[in-house]
């Protein structure tokens, strides 16, 4: 999973990774954060979502709310396999895109100008 979410994450337009603590990796688009997962084990990834999504990830095991940013509505998954991968994919693609659309406006369009000519 988290080879995936590597994949997914970095592929997509205007998208820094940033090592952080030595043992997190943060991905931003634009200066703001979309994601985040652990490198050693505990393995745990976090990622922002909409305010259904966010009841919804919450109610299921093993999937919590994420310390600190749970009121911007970002959930944590507790171990790797809780999300089959093409849901996870699309769940990170939407934590990307609510990401990009609380950027400025210029940001915004240069990032879509980006996927335009990808």
């Amino acid at each position: 999973m988290f080879d995936h979410t590597l994949n997914v994450c970095r592929s997509l337009p205007a998208v820094s990774a940033e090592n952080k603590w030595e043992n997190e990796l943060r991905f931003y688009v634009g200066e703001k954060l979309f994601c985040m997962m652990s490198l050693e084990p505990p393995y745990w990834l976090s990622f922002k979502c909409s305010s259904a999504q966010f009841h919804q990830l919450i109610s299921r095991p093993g999937i919590v709310p994420a310390p600190q940013l749970a009121r911007y509505h970002w959930i944590q998954l507790k171990q790797e396999d809780l999300l089959p991968e093409q849901e996870l994919e699309n769940y990170l693609l939407n934590a990307y895109e609510l990401t990009v659309s609380s950027l400025p406006p210029f940001e915004q369009e240069a990032i879509h100008k980006m996927k335009a000519h990808a």
